[in-house]
């Protein structure tokens, strides 16, 4: 059945027939695509970190939430579900103009490194965080979720932050020593300024949900802070999956150690029919497909053709020497893939076919 283009394919190649290309003489290959091929890059926020160095931060913070999901759960005695929503690079004012401005703010010193983080938990969960360790467990509908947290909800609060900057050291202790201190508390957005507003900063937003309910934490890391880490980072989540991955291998060959195969040497065939073998009489001569002078044999594991071998003894026992592998499954994915190129080809064909008979019936159209 033949395939039918895209509107794109179309109209790229109505494109070239109004310029008056010849799509006779071009191959199929060359169908001109409209899709561009260069990305947007902003020169005054440079892209400060690579796309391993981004893909390692993103695992050791994904990692974080099981142990905080726990926590958090066991702090509000409910279940509840926290997911990473979100991993950008931003600048620090645009950090600032993303959040509420009224909203819960900590920053925190990460010694010996220089400067600060911080840690962002806005109205939308953080009133019903402390309502939940108030133990009411609702939120006042009449409550403003935009007025600034009082002194006592503010002390309560913190009792969360505790909990997560714990989480937090965790999470970093295996690639550097880091002591999170809590340096200052806010209520207001414009109050919080660690670094200058054009500093490239990576946000980390967590979405937490409770009952229905949810908002978002943030976790705002100065780039220029935490720069001499990243490289560490990489090396400590890539390790791990090597590691992982070869201690994988160890369980997979312990568990497969013990498993039974059937193996069989056979060292000449023959087919026969039913007729043939129930007329079988003594002193019958029954043809191989061998010189019965060959010693090679093909061994079969669990009925499937893996080797060919020699026969031969060995400390006066009968023994066989594996010479060669038989991949029969090799051989046949090669002969599917060739189907499937063969298949493309017909495609192919067909496509440009329909390419001719699209532009023949737009000419006879323009001449009616």
């Amino acid at each position: 059945m033949a395939e039918f283009l895209s509107q794109d394919e179309i109209d790229a190649l109505l494109d070239i027939a109004e310029q008056g290309e010849d799509i006779d003489n071009s191959p199929i290959e060359k169908v001109v695509s409209k899709e561009k091929n260069y990305s947007i890059y902003d020169f005054k926020k440079p892209n400060r970190i690579s796309n391993e160095q981004f893909k390692a931060f993103s695992a050791i913070h994904d990692k974080m939430l099981r142990d905080f999901i726990t926590d958090l759960s066991a702090m509000l005695r409910k279940i509840v579900d926290v997911k990473l929503y979100s991993i950008e690079q931003m600048t620090y004012g645009e950090f600032i103009l993303s959040i509420p401005q009224i909203t819960s703010l900590n920053t925190l010193s990460i010694k010996p490194m220089e400067g600060r983080i911080v840690i962002e938990c806005n109205p939308g969960i953080s009133h019903k965080i402390i309502a939940e360790l108030l133990g009411s467990g609702a939120v006042n509908t009449n409550d403003n979720l935009d007025r600034e947290l009082t002194e006592i909800e503010v002390e309560i609060f913190e009792h969360f932050y505790t909990m997560f900057i714990k989480n937090l050291y965790k999470t970093w202790e295996d690639i550097s020593t880091l002591n999170f201190k809590t340096e200052s508390r806010d209520t207001n957005a414009n109050a919080i300024q660690i670094i200058s507003d054009h500093e490239i900063v990576l946000l980390v937003v967590l979405e937490i949900t409770i009952d229905e309910e949810s908002g978002f934490l943030s976790i705002c890391y100065p780039i220029s802070y935490i720069e001499p880490l990243l490289n560490k980072i990489v090396e400590k989540v890539f390790s791990e999956g090597k590691n992982r991955k070869s201690s994988r291998k160890k369980d997979i060959k312990t568990l497969i150690s013990g498993a039974k195969m059937k193996v069989e040497s056979i060292m000449a065939e023959t087919e026969l029919s039913a007729e043939d073998i129930l007329n079988l009489k003594v002193d019958d001569v029954i043809v191989f497909n061998k010189n019965a002078t060959s010693s090679s044999n093909k061994i079969y594991i669990n009925k499937k053709e893996k080797f060919l071998s020699l026969s031969g003894i060995s400390n006066n026992r009968k023994a066989i020497q594996i010479q060669s592998n038989l991949d029969k499954e090799k051989l046949e994915t090669l002969d599917i893939l060739r189907v499937m190129r063969e298949e493309r080809i017909v495609k192919a064909k067909e496509k440009s076919t329909n390419i001719k008979r699209l532009l023949s019936d737009r000419e006879v159209k323009k001449k009616n």
